[in-house]
């Protein structure tokens, strides 16, 4: 079984939207609902640091995804603001670009409330979705 399998739905749910808004949008907004990455450096690094200290289940190389990311989010964050400043150039491309980080953000945060409620309160764990007991669902 693959991971994308043991996903929440609402994981699978949110970055199928995600991927569907930046291939019909335009190349503004979808460059600029990356900005999101300005943040990524310190919250990942809460994360990953509070992930390896509260659960034993996780181990540094099974979150090795994110060590890149502390130095590439920056540099991809420093891009998309330049595109943005560049070609944001009137009040309906500002806020394109404003909508777009607002999508984007409620895409996060749909994929937060699920784990949330997965994990953590009320701890349904849907049918099929990974299981940190090692039970599958």
């Amino acid at each position: 079984m693959t991971a994308e399998r043991l996903a929440l739905p609402a994981t699978i749910f949110a970055a199928d939207a995600y991927v569907h808004f930046v291939r019909e949008r335009t190349v503004l907004e979808a460059v600029a609902s990356s900005l999101t990455e300005m943040f990524a450096p310190k919250i990942i690094s809460d994360r990953v640091e509070g992930m390896l200290a509260g659960y034993d289940f996780i181990s540094k190389d099974s979150l090795s995804y994110f060590t890149p990311r502390l130095t590439q989010a920056p540099r991809d964050a420093d891009f998309a603001l330049a595109y943005c400043q560049e070609h944001a150039t009137t009040r309906v491309t500002q806020e394109q670009v404003l909508n777009a980080l607002a999508f984007k953000c409620n895409v996060l945060w749909a994929m937060l409330d699920a784990l949330y409620a997965a994990y953590i309160s009320p701890g349904h764990i849907p049918p099929g979705a990974w299981d940190p007991e090692g039970q599958q669902q």
